[in-house]
């Protein structure tokens, strides 16, 4: 596992997937997103890989930031979290990205999704 810190995110980067965690009250916009998945993209060259948000801290996701083209390289996202709100927004998101999007409450479910995922897939 490479970790690596943002002013926005922390990312944690494993073979096919990476794990990020917002930091707290942050406003992520399509400016950021694409900043960070630029990041993303660049640590697998170009691979494509499954994201997996983990939404332990508050933060808002504003409309455009599944706007950018960069999400092409995104084969998946899960949304981590036991937060009823923040599954109600996370079903808002998956209207905008058009690929496999999936709900988990413990982080280690998600990573055995997207673990799976690259062999089922």
């Amino acid at each position: 596992m490479i970790e690596k810190l943002t002013e926005f995110y922390k990312m944690e980067f494993y073979d096919s997937y990476v794990i990020i965690e917002s930091n707290a009250d942050i406003v992520v916009n399509s400016i950021i997103a694409e900043k960070t998945l630029k990041t993303v993209i660049n640590h697998f060259n170009g691979e494509k890989f499954v994201i997996i948000s983990n939404r332990k801290s508050n933060y808002t996701l504003q409309p455009d930031a599944y706007s950018s083209g960069i999400f092409k390289k995104v084969k998946g996202i899960a949304i981590v979290s036991k937060n009823e709100e923040v599954r109600k927004r996370a079903i808002q998101e998956q209207e905008k990205f058009n690929r496999s999007f999936a709900f988990f409450e413990n982080l280690d479910d998600a990573k055995n999704w997207a673990e799976n995922f690259f062999v089922t897939y």
